[in-house]
């Protein structure tokens, strides 16, 4: 999708993807993880880059490794989600 894009856009754009391969609204997606859905709408709609805190949260509740998150690499994710990108 966005090799190794590490731009503000790209970031939105996988994060988008995960929540629509997952099915779930913006909010669910953000509260699954621990954020508001006001807190996470400026990271997926690339109003603002996404944060550390909240990258590894959404990690942990999906089990996004940081180097799909940041830069687009698919290797480690889970099947899932992989298939779909």
């Amino acid at each position: 999708m966005y090799p190794e894009d590490d731009s503000i856009e790209a970031v939105s754009a996988r994060l988008a993807k995960v929540r629509l391969v997952l099915n779930l609204s913006k909010r669910e997606f953000a509260e699954k993880a621990g954020l508001s859905e006001q807190q996470y709408g400026p990271y997926e709609n690339a109003k603002r880059e996404l944060s550390l805190v909240a990258a590894k949260k959404l990690r942990s509740a999906y089990s996004l490794q940081l180097d799909f998150i940041y830069f687009g690499k698919t290797d480690d994710l889970p099947h899932k989600i992989a298939k779909h990108l």
